[in-house]
């Protein structure tokens, strides 16, 4: 039988094989379930909500138990509320007062509530029966059963300008480093529609194909010319946002327009489909 865990670190290296050379095919953030099975060394293989595949077994650890307090009977909330990190990446303090940090969380983060009564910071739940603190400014109180409501578009794009200049890596999913379909995935989970993993199967999931002289603002645009390679999200009816490989290494805003300086010739003869998310 498969062992539940959660993830243990801020964020997580997810490999093809178990091996730290292999292929990073995607990344998990703190507190993110995980089934565990087989394991080889010191990796065990994970399947998560949206991927699976070899992580290192340290960054791996029981989940936050259900009634779990750490400081007793100073616990203020109960654990059905959870703290959303709002911020691209925020600071995980290891006391309500004081700079020492345990670790950086990532946007979408979510924790369970501990404590509400500081001021400036709330504790928060971890792992392995550990707790940790965030400021106040890096996140949002919300219910356990609805941790990522249904925001205006103007929220994903606002999410998605956070990011800009963030470095491309194949396989990330944080502001560390992202690549094309993770970022479309984060700018979307924060503004309540998930999405999954990769650029294909975003494509298939969505069934509301748009006419290029359409294409609006939050509209989803696959690029490919065999198959599918690529993904961006519309500003409006012309500029784009993307996480970029080459020739760019980082989150930036490309054009269709070709009087445009970011005008992207390549891409603009490979599109493949524009989808919209939200009718």
């Amino acid at each position: 039988m498969p062992n539940t865990y959660a993830i243990s670190v801020g964020v997580a290296d997810v490999r093809r094989d178990p091996d730290p050379a292999s292929e990073l095919v995607t990344q998990a953030l703190l507190n993110a379930p995980a089934q565990g099975g087989e394991s080889s060394g010191a990796w065990t293989h994970v399947v998560l909500v949206d991927y699976e595949g070899w992580i290192q077994s340290g960054e791996l650890a029981e989940p936050v138990r259900k009634g779990f307090c750490k400081v007793g009977e100073h616990c203020a909330t109960p654990l059905d509320l959870v703290a959303v990190v709002t911020a691209t990446h925020a600071p995980l303090y290891g006391a309500a007062t004081g700079n020492e940090t345990l670790d950086t969380v990532y946007l979408s983060t979510a924790l369970p509530l501990l404590d509400t009564t500081d001021q400036e910071r709330v504790q928060v739940a971890l792992p392995a029966e550990q707790s940790g603190w965030l400021a106040r400014r890096d996140i949002s109180i919300r219910q356990g059963n609805e941790i990522y409501p249904h925001a205006p578009i103007v929220t994903i794009i606002t999410y998605g300008h956070a990011f800009l200049n963030v470095p491309y890596l194949w396989g990330g999913t944080s502001w560390r480093g992202i690549d094309c379909s993770a970022f479309v995935q984060l700018c979307y989970r924060m503004g309540g529609y998930i999405l999954p993993r990769d650029a294909d199967q975003q494509h298939d999931a969505l069934t509301h194909t748009i006419k290029r002289e359409e294409m609006q603002e939050g509209d989803l645009i696959f690029f490919g010319s065999k198959s599918i390679t690529h993904v961006a999200m519309a500003l409006n009816n012309k500029e784009y946002i993307h996480a970029a490989g080459e020739p760019y290494q980082r989150v930036t805003i490309n054009s269709f327009d070709p009087s445009q300086p970011h005008y992207h010739e390549r891409l603009d003869h490979i599109v493949w489909a524009i989808k919209r998310v939200v009718s």
